[in-house]
């Protein structure tokens, strides 16, 4: 019996060396193979574009509300109206002017929103496939790395 008594720590400490190794393995294994929860909604409104002519450019303004309970990343942009969409920034210069230059990647902190307006962030259509004046609509897809794409309408209009 004295004997086994010397071995009942040594089998224990095994276990719980085979435990914690098994349980750290697993939890790996999980954040590489499934995604957060995403509970709620990515909203778009107040989408608006600018008139333009077909080979020419364009703008395109949207609210973003993230109404999920994880922040997103904007990944992309598209649409059938233009060959090309880059997410631009407009800077205010020193001396008065004003350039405009690529953003990257935006990330949407849950309950936060993200506004592309004149003077800020907006989506440049480059290469339009098509006229596109005031009164017509076009759809502008938004790709995001949880929520996926999200569509809208968005109407050509003069800025108010």
């Amino acid at each position: 019996m004295k004997p086994i008594k010397h071995l009942l720590p040594i089998f224990l400490s095994c276990c719980f060396l085979f435990l914690g190794c098994g349980s750290e393995s697993n939890s790996s294994d999980e954040s590489g193979s499934t995604k957060e929860v995403v509970l709620g909604k990515i909203t778009l409104d107040n989408a608006w574009a600018r008139p333009g002519s077909q080979q020419g450019k364009s703008a395109a303004y949207l609210r973003i509300s993230n109404g999920t309970a994880s922040t997103d990343t904007l990944l992309s942009f598209s649409s059938e109206a233009a060959e090309k969409i880059e997410l631009h920034e407009s800077i205010e210069h020193d001396d008065g002017t004003i350039s405009m230059q690529p953003a990257g990647q935006q990330v949407i902190p849950s309950g936060e929103k993200l506004r592309l307006q004149p003077g800020g962030l907006h989506l440049m259509l480059i290469n339009l496939k098509r006229d596109i004046a005031v009164g017509d609509s076009l759809k502008l897809s938004l790709k995001f790395a949880r929520v996926g794409t999200i569509t809208a309408t968005t109407p050509v209009q003069i800025q108010n």
